[in-house]
């Protein structure tokens, strides 16, 4: 039996994770199974888990098993209550809504055209029913679909994941969304070749693909607002963004200047990461509670 070990970095640190990424796709290829070994790791970000995710499932597509091993007693549990382990398993549906054990998070989920417009629905529902009540979550939700919405458009891709965690002592969300497609600047690029007009880099690339109104118009669910209203929630929320795909790096704090940059690795597809302070979400009009959107 052929078998390849994982060992997932304890470390917080981007370039620790490019690396482990890199290392881990160049073995990419017909194994029996995988182990995924958490070594010291004590804690993960939703930004680790959904790249995580993401590997995991380019194996697993090739018909692998996978194992897991390691970890601290408490980064454990934590998987046992968001139950991660159980994704991999044979006949479970990594693309119905799984319900977490930890009601702070909301189940990690692999992404699938079908049901995009339902996991807005899901996060809304949930989270104005436990933790963030009375709030109007449809920037959040409408920010999701977004996302989606491009993710689809631009990414070409078969493996994408996102998760939801709410942190209750800061009183904010984060979400991350990975897919190994093309990546953005990829897409943007064939865009502008089809147009005659010449390559930019990967890092501006990001940065069109957040203005108003920019869309290469690849599907009907594009509605021309590209990804600029994830901007705005930014803005609007105190929050942060973080977007990296190909060879581009591009970060945002609330009312602040977009940061961009070369990040000298080559991540084949996207990862975005949103955080946002729930409690500049505007209070919940009544009469809107009859209203589903």
């Amino acid at each position: 039996m052929s078998s390849y070990k994982i060992v997932v970095p304890f470390s917080q640190q981007p370039k620790d994770w490019f690396k482990f990424i890199h290392e881990t796709l160049e073995h990419d290829g017909k194994y029996d199974e995988i182990v995924i070994d958490f070594n010291q790791v004590g804690f993960l970000n939703t930004d680790d888990f959904v790249v995580l995710a993401c590997l995991i499932e380019t194996f697993y597509h090739e018909n692998c098993k996978v194992l897991f091993i390691g970890g601290t007693d408490k980064f454990n549990a934590h998987l046992d209550n968001i139950r991660f382990k159980e994704y991999w398993k044979e006949g479970f549906d990594r693309e119905s809504f799984t319900i977490s054990r930890n009601r702070s998070t909301l189940c990690l989920w692999k992404i699938c055209k079908s049901r995009i417009y339902s996991y807005s629905q899901h996060a809304n529902d949930y989270y104005r029913n436990t933790f963030i009540k009375g709030k109007d979550l449809l920037p959040l939700s409408s920010n999701l679909d977004e996302v989606f919405n491009n993710i689809f458009d631009h990414s070409q891709a078969e493996i994408s994941y996102i998760i939801t965690q709410y942190f209750p002592q800061k009183k904010k969300l984060s979400f991350s969304i990975c897919d190994f497609g093309i990546g953005i600047p990829s897409s943007i690029n064939n865009y502008r070749k089809k147009n005659n007009q010449k390559p930019i880099e990967d890092y501006d690339a990001l940065r069109t693909s957040l203005e108003l109104g920019f869309s290469i118009k690849s599907s009907p669910r594009n509605r021309g607002m590209g990804l600029y209203n994830i901007i705005e929630l930014t803005d609007s929320s105190n929050g942060s963004l973080t977007m990296i795909s190909n060879n581009g790096v591009l970060h945002k704090e609330a009312n602040g200047m977009i940061q961009m940059g070369n990040s000298g690795f080559n991540f084949k597809g996207t990862l975005i990461k949103v955080v946002v302070d729930t409690e500049t979400f505007e209070q919940l009009d009544e009469e809107d509670n009859v209203y589903d959107f």
